[in-house]
């Protein structure tokens, strides 16, 4: 290190001088060129150039499905419950017996009732007999006015026995019909609420099981007012599509990942003022019936086309706590846009706030993206953005069914030495 050395010497008049002599005359950095400080490197990122487009008019909300058929199956006559004749949870036809009430009580009163219609029958035909042979005695005046008249009335007396008993005997019939259950349409029934042996009947012990049909099923949703003149105008035009997604509806075998589509069938014409919201209600198939009727399900809803939209891939909108925005690129800087985000669809985002031709980042570092940052881009069209896409959607699907059809065969050769050990 170079270093200096002070020396004092007298100077004449008495006073005292210093005098700084170097012994050294290198300094710290001499003979050193100084360095500038490291320039910084744009970012690297890659970007798209937004543009116009016709994009679907998609609509999402939460749903819930409901059966297009629903009844509790009910005891419409008192009596003892004697025998169930479905098991739980299953499949069942129209017309198939679901429980049957004890029947001996409403046999008992068919007959009673069977009877006093025989003995109608028979006071009526005997009154028509009488008042056949006493017709020309009547008409002649050959008995007195009295006499005829009674005979008259008998007649009418007799037929309107006949009418009652006719009826009582309909009654009876119907109960006794009522004792054995039946499904009114197919469907899967539920649970059982009372158990064989239990006094039932309108009065006590009513609901029996709730039976549903599961194919086609409902879902219904509410959006809010505010978009009720849009749903109105396209429920005019024609049909609505919907498409629902419900985790494992179609199975582990599904190529739809548990995607179903279908058509509203309902707009609703009223507005509920307590939630502003108004019911929408879409019909769907489900073939398999593993949808059960309350199952949430996403709906996305199509009421037709928005042209000249400026579009963005999704993965170009940043959000922070209160805005949604892109970073765009002007003269190799970034510099932070905000925007109104809209319609998503095949991962693209209408959004409002910039213009056409607008270029925008989809990747790089987030933590070096800042207002007025230099940025070196890749910059790609749309058209070229979709097609990468495609082909990495591609390359999964080829891997994913081959790593099925390699689990596949691990599990059948698993069963076979499973087998062979047994």
């Amino acid at each position: 290190m170079p270093y200096q050395r002070i020396l004092a010497r007298p100077i004449r008049g008495g006073g005292t001088a210093l005098m700084l002599t170097f012994a050294a005359m290198s300094l710290c950095g001499c003979g050193e060129t100084a360095t500038k400080p490291p320039e910084k490197t744009p970012m690297a990122a890659e970007a798209i150039t937004a543009e116009r487009r016709a994009v679907p008019d998609l609509r999402q909300y939460p749903g819930t499905t409901q059966a297009v058929r629903r009844v509790m199956i009910v005891a419409r006559v008192t009596g003892y419950l004697d025998a169930r004749h479905f098991k739980e949870g299953t499949m069942v036809s129209e017309g198939d017996p679901l429980f049957t009430i004890e029947q001996a009580p409403f046999e008992a009163a068919v007959t009673s009732a069977q009877g006093h219609f025989n003995d109608a029958v028979a006071q009526a035909t005997y009154a028509r007999i009488e008042f056949e042979r006493n017709q020309p005695l009547g008409e002649s005046g050959a008995i007195s006015g009295s006499e005829w008249d009674q005979i008259v009335a008998a007649v009418a007396e007799a037929e309107g026995l006949l009418e009652a008993a006719a009826g009582a005997l309909d009654v009876a019939q119907i109960n006794l019909s009522y004792t054995t259950v039946k499904a009114p349409f197919s469907g899967r029934i539920g649970q059982r609420f009372v158990d064989v042996g239990n006094l039932v009947g309108p009065e006590s012990n009513k609901n029996l099981a709730e039976l549903v049909t599961v194919d086609p099923m409902r879902i219904i949703f509410d959006p809010p007012a505010t978009e009720s003149a849009a749903f109105l105008a396209a429920w005019q035009k024609g049909s609505i599509p919907i498409t629902l997604t419900v985790a494992h509806a179609a199975g582990s075998s599904s190529t739809h990942d548990g995607t179903l589509e279908g058509e509203v069938d309902l707009v609703n014409n009223t507005v509920d003022p307590s939630t502003s919201t108004f019911v929408v209600r879409a019909e769907f198939p489900n073939q398999t019936g593993r949808i059960l009727p309350g199952t949430y399900a996403p709906v996305v809803v199509r009421l037709g086309t928005l042209p000249n939209q400026v579009v963005v891939p999704d993965e170009a909108i940043f959000r922070d706590t209160q805005y949604n925005f892109v970073w765009s690129i002007k003269d190799a800087k970034a510099h932070r846009n905000n925007v109104t985000v809209g319609v998503l669809w095949d991962g693209l985002r209408v959004v409002e706030g910039i213009d056409p031709g607008t270029v925008v980042v989809i990747s790089g570092d987030p933590t070096r993206l800042k207002e007025g940052v230099e940025v070196h881009a890749s910059v790609d069209t749309l058209s070229g953005w979709e097609k990468a896409k495609a082909k990495a959607k591609a390359k999964v699907k080829v891997k994913t069914e081959a790593k099925t059809k390699t689990e596949a065969k691990t599990e059948q050769k698993t069963g076979l030495v499973t087998g062979a050990a047994s």
